[in-house]
């Protein structure tokens, strides 16, 4: 009896200690010859932490400890999961966020590539992301329904100076892009001054959720100054959920837009070959709407038929409970 104790605590131990996360350490000042597994051997790249990943593939969940202060220029491809969690946070919860600046000659920040029909559960925690073209991307395959990632979080972050009007860039479509990616959630986060250059300030969004992007929640954010339309759904991406956002100064025609590309929304000039429909079932609800970008502007507008596709089974957009401050 005492052996299988000694045996049963020592199970036990091990797997305490497989479910403790693998931890990465980043600082402004790190150095990516650093192994990065303690705060006083920091990395200073993502694309670093990414490499630190793929040697060590753990199998369990992820932190990946940002020191605050200003990381510059940086870039990365995310491919990297494992099906846990990987969610990158300050190291600690002050006042200051940790900023990556792209001082206006980087595209895209963060951009997550996964196609594989599976949770990619990337959690993204107060961070400030400034002078991209786009600050992030989440990207499953566009012509297959099939083939998205799902199951993202942003909250607490702070978008700030994102577009063409402050990159050298030419315009942009987002600050936060989704194509193909499903059940995320954008939570408590702020976007500030995503904008374009005056002749293409309409065609920038702060979330844009494209190709199939469905099932996501849009809660208690702040969009001050956009100068497109600051929520725009494209090409069967359903069941969204906006409720309880803030909007100052923001949007070209509306606050909430439905576009899709088709003969009747362009010219014809469409670049996927099975053809875009309309989205159904989405809701805009309980939420402060304060000024548009230039003025009035309406709550809500869809771009071509509602039927281009066939019958819909639910209504493109259902909405109550909005607050109109002028």
């Amino acid at each position: 009896m005492k052996y299988i104790a000694i045996i049963f605590m020592v199970l036990w131990s091990g797997l305490s200690f497989s479910s403790e996360p693998f931890k990465i350490f980043m600082s402004p000042s790190g150095d990516d010859y650093n192994d990065g597994l303690t705060n006083s051997s920091p990395i200073k790249t993502l694309a670093k932490a990414q490499d630190i990943l793929e040697t060590y593939n753990p199998s369990q969940s992820i932190e990946i400890h940002i020191n605050q202060g200003t990381y510059t220029g940086q870039s990365v491809v995310w491919t990297f999961t494992n099906g846990n969690s990987i969610t990158f946070t300050p190291i600690n919860f002050t006042n200051e966020r940790p900023v990556f600046d792209g001082n206006g000659n980087v595209d895209t920040w963060f951009k997550l590539r996964k196609a594989d029909g599976s949770e990619s559960n990337l959690k993204f925690r107060y961070i400030k992301v400034q002078n991209y073209k786009t600050a992030m991307s989440f990207e499953g395959n566009r012509n297959y329904a099939s083939n998205w990632n799902s199951n993202n979080e942003l909250y607490g972050m702070y978008f700030y100076r994102i577009g063409g009007k402050f990159t050298s860039f030419d315009s942009s479509t987002a600050a936060v892009r989704f194509v193909n990616s499903r059940n995320n959630s954008i939570i408590n986060t702020h976007f500030v001054d995503v904008l374009n250059n005056s002749s293409k300030s309409s065609l920038i969004h702060a979330i844009y959720f494209a190709h199939y992007s469905s099932h996501n929640e849009v809660l208690k954010n702040r969009f001050l100054r956009i100068s497109g339309d600051p929520i725009r759904v494209r090409d069967e991406s359903n069941y969204n959920y906006i409720s309880d956002n803030r909007f100052y100064s923001s949007g070209s025609t509306a606050f909430y837009s439905d576009w899709y590309c088709s003969s009747e929304t362009t010219n014809g000039v469409c670049t996927k070959a099975s053809g875009e429909c309309s989205s159904e079932g989405n809701e805009f609800r309980n939420n402060n709407l304060y000024s548009g970008y230039n003025g009035e502007i309406r709550t809500f507008k869809y771009y071509g038929s509602d039927d281009y596709c066939g019958a819909l089974s639910a209504p493109r957009l259902r909405t109550s409970g909005n607050i109109k401050h002028y």
